[in-house]
């Protein structure tokens, strides 16, 4: 299990595939992230435009997790040196051959990553579903904690059981793909508490990776 303490999670590894495949040295790539959000839509808000943005800012923050990893951590056992593309040239590729980086969301992963000359991939998806702002979240679970005292002191000082509220709920997914056979290799899926826990996540899946960016 991966970061169990921040919601329901797990963690796939395709000990099959890594057995009859050596990836070793490999070309890596992370693409764009798929960013979907749902739910109440606060007026104005342009989802369209902030999704396109967490893309980009999940692609980099996962390609520094892995960066930060080598940079303090030595290669652990059956993890399996890669040569990292970097994530402005990714893109800067991508637009050469797309309208928009959001068209490779779209698209299959392997094949995104063969257009880049890549062996390896790694596809994020988030998919946030919006119900009411941080602060409405805050003060409605404040009135619950009250709430719940004072039922508590009724009730011989049993708390009755209290649902709290949250302003977003959250699915991550990160997934490593073979561009050869479109095969996965690993994915980390996860149902966070909050942006914040994702952010530990991916710091996370680097240190648990198969992959490890440089020798």
């Amino acid at each position: 299990m991966l970061l169990s303490s921040c919601g329901s999670s797990g963690v796939y590894i395709n000990k099959a595939y890594l057995n009859n495949n050596n990836i070793d040295g490999k070309t890596l790539a992370v693409l764009p992230a798929d960013v979907y959000y749902s739910g109440k839509q606060p007026r104005k808000e342009d989802w369209y435009e902030q999704e396109q943005t967490a893309s980009q800012d999940l692609q980099f923050e996962v390609q520094q997790a892995l960066l930060d990893f080598k940079n303090v951590h030595t290669r652990r056992d059956k993890q399996y040196p890669v040569v990292l593309m970097d994530a402005y040239t990714v893109n800067k590729t991508l637009l050469t051959k797309m309208a928009d980086l959001r068209t490779a969301w779209t698209m299959p992963p392997d094949s995104v990553g063969r257009m880049l000359g890549a062996d390896l991939v790694i596809k994020v998806r988030m998919d946030r579903e919006h119900f009411m702002s941080q602060s409405a979240a805050t003060w409605t679970n404040i009135g619950l904690t009250v709430l719940s005292g004072a039922l508590s002191a009724i009730n011989n000082g049993y708390p009755p059981e209290v649902e709290y509220v949250k302003a977003n709920n959250f699915d991550y997914e990160i997934s490593l793909i073979s561009t050869a056979t479109g095969d996965t290799i690993s994915r980390y899926a996860i149902n966070p508490r909050n942006r914040d826990d994702i952010t530990g996540v991916n710091h996370m899946m680097a240190s648990k990776s198969v992959v490890f960016a440089g020798k």
